[in-house]
């Protein structure tokens, strides 16, 4: 790899956050512990998570936390969760899969272990001279992605929570978020549920600000955190470091001092930088912290997801919490990183 005097900058400000945090008490007692088995991290190599990837290799947290990884990267909404499901991995932090609780139900050998980005960081964004509240979407054609994917849910249930009647809305499947904002830029759709990334974009559709999801949807978790069943038995212990890994670097993320650090990464991650996009996550992360060190979730916020999922005919009955959750792991993460 070639270091050039970004990169040697970058490593130096993470081989100063190690330093301050190895003399702090929350990494000293971890960073002579011995790794533990391995533990197989699998992820979906979207940008998000490739920048995520890249700022934790840089700064270190597995190497603090004593954490043994392999990071497996497998493509598609329904990968990660597959290659858990069939024994090829052993846990995934970040997923926007919104069909975990299905598969659960369905009899896949896994649960619930905690969040990722606990805020949803989409919103709704239309043409310029297009509707500009959620009840003007009536009529109009929104893109969403695969019927009852992430996107479609999640519009589904904004608009039963505001009262408003899906049926009288056109949702369109256009691909991903990214694919969708495209669909509005180019005129195919009228409105669409995109990432807050493209907040800052001047292709041309503008947010709707009744339909930013942080704010409307306060009780759902957009990332769920999921491991094997037999991981959550035979490799605990690895669970809890790798979670409190995790936990580290989303507080981390959400600090003015991540800054260059970010900025970095998703330099190295993201082919052609997109500087306005990268300010727009950054900036999500300061104002809105959507992220929490403690990754454990409530019987309250798996209630409201099984709802939202029975709601839309996806899940079939509520389960009890502990037939689909565990957060042993990241509740000994939280007191481990205090």
């Amino acid at each position: 790899m070639t270091y050039n005097s970004s990169r040697r900058r970058f490593l130096r400000k993470a081989g100063a956050l190690g330093i301050g945090l190895a003399a702090g008490s929350l990494a000293a007692p971890y960073i002579a512990r011995a790794a533990s088995a391995e533990i197989r991290i699998v992820s979906n190599p979207g940008l998000e998570n490739a920048t995520l990837n890249a700022l934790m290799d840089e700064l270190g947290y597995f190497r603090m936390y004593g954490v043994n990884a392999r990071i497996i990267q497998v493509p598609g909404p329904t990968g990660p969760f597959d290659a858990i499901a069939r024994g090829a991995a052993d846990v995934c932090m970040i997923s926007g899969y919104n069909l975990v609780l299905t598969r659960i139900e369905q009899g896949a050998p896994v649960k619930i272990i905690g969040a990722g980005m606990k805020k949803c960081a989409l919103t709704i964004f239309a043409r310029p001279d297009g509707p500009k509240t959620l009840d003007a979407l009536r009529g109009k054609t929104v893109a969403v992605g695969p019927k009852l994917g992430l996107l479609h849910t999640l519009m589904l249930q904004l608009m039963k929570e505001r009262g408003i009647d899906a049926s009288q809305i056109t949702f369109v499947d256009h691909g991903s978020n990214d694919q969708c904002f495209d669909a509005v830029a180019s005129g195919a759709a009228d409105a669409c549920c995109s990432s807050i990334s493209h907040l800052n974009d001047d292709a041309g559709p503008v947010a709707i600000p009744a339909g930013n999801l942080w704010q409307a949807l306060p009780g759902c978790v957009f990332q769920t955190a999921y491991a094997s069943n037999d991981a959550l038995g035979d490799r605990h212990e690895g669970l809890v470091s790798v979670m409190a890994a995790y936990g580290a670097l989303y507080d981390y993320l959400m600090s003015p001092a991540s800054h260059d650090a970010f900025f970095e990464a998703r330099k190295r991650a993201q082919k052609r930088f997109d500087a306005p996009s990268a300010k727009a996550i950054w900036d999500f992360n300061q104002t809105q912290r959507p992220y929490s060190r403690d990754l454990s979730l409530t019987e309250s916020d798996i209630g409201y997801l099984q709802d939202m999922d029975i709601g839309v005919g996806t899940l079939t009955r509520k389960q009890p919490f502990g037939e689909v959750a565990d957060m042993s792991a990241a509740i000994a993460a939280a007191k481990r990183t205090g």
